[in-house]
Order: C-alpha cells, then structure tokens, then sequence
C-alpha cells in the first residue's frame, strides 16, 4: 500500500524530494567537514587556545568588577609610588614633587613622598614599573580629553589603560611560556600548566583584582627572559645577549632584589661539577658576550641613576631604608613563609607545592633543567623570607611569589606530566586534583575579595573558622592577630599585637 502510494506521487514531487535530500546530506556534510576542521586546529593549537581562554575569562572578571570607575581602586597602595613617574614627569614635568606643597590635600593620595638627605621629595619605589606602563599611559593621557576627561593622570582611562596593560603583557608572557615548555612537554601538559599556573594560584587576582600591581608584569617579563636563556646557551650570539641584558634590567628595576633571576642564566644546563667548571671557562672566554650583558643591563638603569642623583646627591640610593625596610639574613623566616596560617606559600597556593614536589622529577628527564630551577628557588625563598615583613604587608597570599611562576612551571609540568603518563587512576586523580586546586583557588580569591580571609593576619583558628565558608563567623576578630610590625622592622622579632581587634 505505501509503495503504490509514493509510486502515485507525481514524477517532480519525487524529484524535488531527491533534491531536497540530497541538499541536506551536502549541507550535513559540509557541516562536519567544518566542524572536524575546527576539532582539529583546536586540538593542533590546544596551548594557545588556552591562553587566549585564560584571556577572555580575565576580561570578563575585570569588566564585571569595573574597578577602573571605582575611587579607591587601581592607583592605590603600592600603584601609587610605582606609577608616581608618570604623572609627575609628563603632566607636572616636575620629579622634584613640589607642586604638591600647592595642594596638599588634593595630592596626598596620589603622591607617597619623603625627603632625601638634599631636602628633595622623592618616592620609595624604582621606576621599571613606570617604563612598562608608559605605552598605555600616554594612549589614555591623549583619550581622557576626547573622552570629557580631566588629564591629570587619575582618572578613569588612566586606570582602565594600567588594567589593560596587565592583561596585554601577560598576554605576552603566557605566549613566551608556551614557547619554552613547548621545547620540552607536550601541548596537552603545557596547556593545563599554563591553566594552573595563571588560574590556580594568585596570578589571577593580580590579573584582576589588583591588576596594576607589578606581580603579573614581572612574572611575564621574567617567562620572556627564561626563554631567551635557553635560545642564548643553544646559540650564544649578540641579539640574544642584549635581549637578556635587557631584560633583566628591566626585571631588576622594578624590583631590585629580582637580581637573583641571573642564577637561572648562570646555573642553565649545569648537570656535574664538570660542567659547572667548563660553564666558568666558557663565561671567561665569552667575555665579550658577559661585557655586552652588563652593558645592556646599566643602560636600563641609567635614567634612575640620574634622577637618584638628582634628589640624593647619589648615584645608587636605596630608598627603601629610608623607610626602615632591611634583610635580616640571620633570622629567615622560611617556615612561616612556606607554612604559616598567615601568608603560607604552600597554604595559599598549594598547587605551588606540587610544582615544589615536581623538581626531582626533573632529574629524571631533563637534567639540565633541575639544578637552575633548585639553586634559584632556595635562593629566592631564604631572600623573600630574610625580608624584615616575610608575609608583604596586605595581599592576598605570598604575592612576590607571583612573578617567579614562570619558572615554578617547569617543575610543575613535570608533575602534571609525570602523573598523567601514569596508569589510568593516576592519570585521572592527577587531572582531578589539579581541578580541585584552580577551584580551591578561585573560591579563596572570592573570600579574600570579600574580606572572609584577612589581607595579614590571619591565625590557624581564623583559617578554620572560614574553610569553604562564604562569610566569616560572629567572632572572627577575636581569631586574628595583628602583626607587630615595628618590631618586625626594627629588630626582626615577630610577635603580634594583644587586642589590637578589641574594637572591632
């Protein structure tokens, strides 16, 4: 019966239906040739295609947040001084600061000044950071007017351009990231490290939150030059040592104690006391190479040897013991800045720890890399923690730690590879609590944002009393304790504050 009805259709009806089959089976095909060329530039392009995620995901953060039309937010704290250059130079033309004796109260939150020993006004900080930020300053300096702007340097493009400007250079950063562990893992390990590294720890609130601050800038600029380290020691030519001097120049003039990222450069590839004596022969020899870095170094810093010069009456002034700031190399707090409740590494960004696990592995594998990552991380923990405030004032977590991730990552692709290459539980338990950390992570930013952790004093009780919670108990400020920073600064001795929360 159904046959001898369509054999009663009529001869074009049947012959449009062919078409109209036909069409749709050339559309559905065209379609999964479409889709399989998109699955495989995805699954060929899987590393970059994760920063460019890890991007849109730091937009979408800092546009939802808009702290950019927030008063107390952006130039703030530690911004102000590393920012301070700019306007001075460019809109005051006056690095001496005395305009602000004209209007003290306008000026007292965007200039943190205090007299050299010539009787000049200066500020605590160096300006690498200033350097990094100018490209997007003078963009928003020449907007702000178009825009219906005051162009004083502090309003509202001024800040949206400092964010942007974080996000473009870690950008940047990730994409030379990518290049270097590219050499060594597979885009499958170097995609989830980039995730980790940038999601799953602090990095992604100093790419958001606090995005001016100088953690992301340098943590991209040092990804840069680690990359350059390897390239220099394959092929030690002009361009690479200038491009090494330079950089770490750079790295170096924002934060002077980031000088120790050179061990990395000294210590690459060294396997045995062999190679470690043929790497002295080799810088000796070279020393037109080693001439050329140091040259390419100091051109970097000259401009704030002049402007030292110019307020102290010194060539190198170190500012920072104006304020009291010192190392004490005989008391470093290692345990505390690893551990502790307060700012622990390991407590705050335990996906850190992992990476920390990860560099033996490296021996096993890549041999050359494991002495430069080990050397350089001791150095840097027994430095940061000598520091008379081991847990850095106010911030969420160790945020010095942030700007050596890009070496941090090394050891941890090594973990993640080692654990995924394993049997099918492990491989799963390895992926499973590399989620669980980005999670964990996300969810402390979140608490930290809205004030359930403390931005330093933090205790063990106080750390419990939020775990996974939303909002902090009835009698959190019974449970923290204030750091005693005057002693911290003075002697070295830290101890906290009896009732310093009494009142809260």
């Amino acid at each position: 019966m159904l046959v001898k009805s369509i054999l009663s259709l009529p001869n074009s009806f049947l012959i449009e239906k062919k078409v109209f089959i036909c069409k749709d089976f050339m559309e559905f095909k065209h379609f999964k040739h479409k889709a399989g060329m998109i699955f495989r530039y995805c699954k060929e392009n899987l590393p970059q295609i994760t920063i460019w995620l890890i991007v849109v995901i730091i937009l979408i953060v800092n546009f939802n947040i808009k702290n950019w039309n927030k008063p107390r937010r952006v130039i703030i704290n530690d911004v102000v001084s590393y920012y301070a250059y700019l306007p001075a130079t460019f809109i005051h033309k006056d690095l001496s600061f005395s305009f602000v004796k004209n209007d003290v109260e306008k000026y007292k939150h965007r200039f943190y000044l205090f007299d050299t020993p010539t009787g000049k006004k200066t500020i605590i900080t160096s300006m690498g950071q200033s350097i990094l930020y100018a490209p997007f300053f003078f963009m928003a300096h020449l907007m702000s007017p178009i825009l219906g702007f005051d162009a004083d340097g502090f309003t509202t493009p001024y800040k949206f351009a400092l964010i942007m400007s974080c996000i473009v250079y870690l950008m940047i950063g990730l994409y030379y990231l990518k290049r270097f562990l590219l050499l060594y893992y597979n885009k499958y390990i170097v995609s989830l490290t980039i995730l980790s590294v940038v999601v799953g720890t602090n990095l992604f609130y100093y790419s958001t939150i606090e995005a001016a601050m100088p953690h992301a800038y340098i943590f991209s600029l040092i990804c840069i030059f680690i990359y350059y380290v390897d390239k220099w020691h394959e092929n030690p030519n002009y361009k690479y040592t200038i491009i090494l001097g330079f950089l770490s120049g750079l790295i170096t003039l924002i934060r002077p104690t980031n000088i120790i990222i050179l061990l990395f450069l000294i210590f690459w590839g060294i396997t045995s006391w062999k190679a470690m004596i043929n790497r002295i022969i080799f810088f000796t020899k070279s020393y037109r190479l080693v001439f050329l870095m140091i040259l390419s170094f100091l051109i970097v810093w000259i401009p704030q040897f002049i402007y030292w010069y110019y307020v102290s009456g010194k060539i190198f002034y170190y500012t920072y013991q104006e304020h009291g700031g010192r190392f004490f190399f005989d008391n470093p707090q290692v345990i505390n800045q690893l551990f502790s409740y307060r700012k622990g590494w390991f407590v705050y960004t335990p996906i850190m720890a992992f990476a920390t696990i990860g560099i033996p592995i490296l021996l096993r594998k890549y041999k050359q890399l494991f002495l430069p990552v080990l050397i350089f991380l001791i150095v840097t923990v027994y430095v940061l923690s000598s520091w008379w405030s081991w847990w850095f004032g106010g911030s969420f977590g160790l945020r010095t730690y942030v700007e050596f991730y890009g070496i941090m990552a090394i050891p941890l692709a090594a973990f993640i590879s080692w654990g995924i290459q394993r049997q099918v539980i492990l491989k799963l338990s390895s992926i499973l609590i590399i989620a669980l950390l980005i999670s964990f992570n996300l969810f402390q930013i979140k608490q930290y944002y809205y004030g359930v952790i403390h931005y330093d004093s933090m205790t063990k009780k106080a750390y419990w009393a939020v775990f996974l919670k939303k909002h902090r108990p009835h009698d959190f400020y019974q449970l923290i304790e204030k750091p005693n920073y005057q002693k911290a600064r003075e002697e070295g001795i830290y101890t906290t504050i009896p009732g310093y929360y009494s009142k809260e």
